[in-house]
């Protein structure tokens, strides 16, 4: 075996673990008309409150064309608005509509509840053991993307 194929092989064995045991990958994510993408694009929205389109694909590292798509979806929906930029035409703001902010909230709180209910029988000590393993493991491989944490 290689220097990297265990480590490989343990982060693939991690990553299915994960995605499978938090319902990432079930068609309506938290039982919503939301994928675990659009969840995540309207938080990061929420916690930037104003963002520019292709600062929003850059920092999660989505295609261009998929999150305009996405987009256009939201704003349909009346979950975001746009504003074009007076500075550059071709530049657009975004931002969640009160109708997009209750219902990102409303998110974030099936989130909590679904990782409240996989963590409620864990001790004091596992709970800090937990957040221990994933602040390591944020540490080591975010190495690179430090400086992008807060981007937009």
């Amino acid at each position: 075996m290689g220097r990297y194929d265990k480590t490989i092989c343990e982060i693939r064995k991690f990553n299915r673990f994960y995605t499978v045991n938090m319902g990432l990958l079930d068609a309506g994510y938290l039982d919503t008309e939301y994928s675990v993408v659009e969840t995540r694009i309207l938080f990061e929205m929420m916690m930037h409150e104003k963002c520019i389109q292709s600062d929003l694909a850059k920092a999660l590292r989505i295609d261009k064309s998929y999150l305009s798509r996405l987009v256009k979806r939201f704003h349909k929906n009346g979950l975001i608005e746009k504003e074009k930029s007076c500075e550059d035409k071709r530049t657009a703001y975004l931002t969640l509509t009160e109708k997009g902010s209750t219902e990102t909230e409303r998110l974030v709180e099936l989130t909590n509840k679904r990782i409240r209910a996989k963590i409620h029988s864990l001790s004091a000590d596992d709970c800090d053991a937990l957040c221990g393993a994933m602040n390591r493991i944020i540490s080591i491989l975010g190495k690179e993307d430090a400086y992008e944490s807060n981007s937009i």
